[in-house]
């Protein structure tokens, strides 16, 4: 299990990251009742329970939504269930977001005034729609979030050096001037962590709120990796979780 340090002084905000050590908690290579399982042990290691949980199916696009409470559970059991959504918000204590990466960025958003979470999955297609912006208004439109407020957690993803693409899309997006590097041979570093820390910042979250594990996924071994594990057998592939919620 990983926390982002600084985190751990807001009381009210529970985040917790599995680990390899925790297994492969998606059921992309495995039955999904042996995930279940996993999923289930981990979290009793968190004094959780699956049922305490809502699971986001990522669609590598923009849509945040209030998580819907008859959803716990059943969305960690059965993949059918899951919502199809990038981004999940609540102020309900005792709803835990939880999600599934593999070098793509978690990002745990706190509103310790209005007493809120949200959670979001952004890749390099989330920080090109500006999901970060949207999660944001969204808190502010259901919760009277103001972003100077709210407290960010950047979790575990790949990072710059080891995010290439080969002839990417968004070479030529001026909104990606600094985040892209040409190194060579039509292949481009792509940063959308540090993409995604300019959009907060410039919708108004103060830069000393924001909280970078500053850990690159395809590196660290602790964690799931798709750049670095992708073309392995299945049987050493998976990802790791992201856990979000208000302490009752």
């Amino acid at each position: 299990m990983y926390q982002i340090p600084e985190l751990l002084k807001f009381p009210k905000l529970f985040h917790a990251f599995s680990t390899k050590d925790d297994g492969d908690l998606s059921a992309n290579f495995d039955l999904e009742s042996k995930t279940v399982q996993r999923r289930g042990k981990f979290l009793g290691k968190l004094k959780l329970k699956l049922d305490d949980c809502i699971k986001m199916q990522v669609a590598h696009d923009d849509e945040i939504v209030e998580a819907n409470e008859e959803l716990k559970g059943i969305s960690l059991r059965d993949w059918k269930k899951s919502v199809n959504v990038d981004g999940l918000v609540t102020n309900r204590n005792g709803i835990f977001l939880f999600l599934l990466i593999a070098d793509c960025l978690p990002i745990i958003f706190y509103d310790p005034l209005n007493k809120a979470v949200g959670l979001i999955h952004a890749g390099w297609k989330g920080a090109d729609l500006n999901i970060v912006g949207k999660a944001i208004k969204k808190l502010n439109t259901l919760y009277a979030t103001n972003p100077k407020d709210l407290i960010v957690g950047i979790g575990p993803a790949a990072r710059k050096d080891s995010f290439v693409k080969e002839n990417p899309s968004q070479k030529d997006d001026t909104k990606w001037n600094g985040f892209i590097e040409n190194v060579g041979n039509n292949k481009y570093k792509v940063d959308f962590v540090e993409l995604c820390k300019k959009q907060l910042i410039d919708v108004g979250v103060p830069i000393e709120n924001i909280f970078d594990s500053r850990i690159d996924t395809v590196k660290d071994e602790r964690f799931f990796s798709h750049v670095r594990e992708g073309k392995l057998t299945p049987s050493l592939q998976g990802r790791f979780a992201c856990v979000v919620g208000l302490r009752g």
